[in-house]
């Protein structure tokens, strides 16, 4: 896991390795704060507390990055979505989208360092390419007990015309010894 603080413009090889970093498909965590804004002054602490919090949770996973950034020095970055609305702003950043930390559904979401944590854990213990269950809702018995000479409403004829599969019961056969 790796940590990096932006403050000024003299940080210029820092934001060109962020922006290198997002390339090779990092998880950017990104943190926008604006000078003299209250909310912001008291977050930055807790921002800065993740990488203690998460010593040996994420070692291993150098696919993290958490970055504290200055609003000025926003449009520099590339590729991390529009200019924030308010402040602080919170982003989970990847290669292909960009997950504001307001939009994360979680019970008990503030702006403390256990709680970016779940966060991170969260959106990094997400596994792309999940499959999905294939078939519908109906069950197995309840289209057993659908009569296709009489069907009942549309799906149930849907069902008969194209969910069917065809030839019928399946007969087992006995061996012959």
């Amino acid at each position: 896991m790796k940590s990096l603080i932006i403050k000024d413009n003299g940080n210029k090889e820092i934001i060109d390795e962020i922006n290198n970093l997002l390339e090779k498909g990092k998880n950017i965590f990104l943190f926008t704060y604006m000078d003299g804004c209250g909310p912001c002054n008291s977050t930055i602490p807790q921002w800065d507390n993740i990488p203690n919090k998460m010593k040996g949770h994420v070692d291993h996973n150098n696919d993290v990055v958490t970055v504290r950034i200055n609003k000025d020095l926003f449009p520099l970055l590339k590729k991390m979505g529009s200019e924030p609305g308010g402040f602080p702003s919170l982003r989970h950043v990847t290669k292909d989208q960009v997950e504001e930390y307001e939009d994360w559904q979680s019970p008990s979401k503030d702006r403390s360092t256990n709680s970016f944590v779940k966060w991170i854990q969260d959106k990094i213990s997400k596994k792309p390419g999940v499959k999905k269950q294939k078939g519908g809702k109906w069950s197995l018995k309840y289209k057993r007990s659908i009569n296709c000479k009489r069907p009942r409403g549309f799906s149930q004829r849907q069902h008969c015309k194209y969910g069917r599969k065809k030839g019928g019961p399946r007969k087992t056969q006995k061996k012959h010894k």
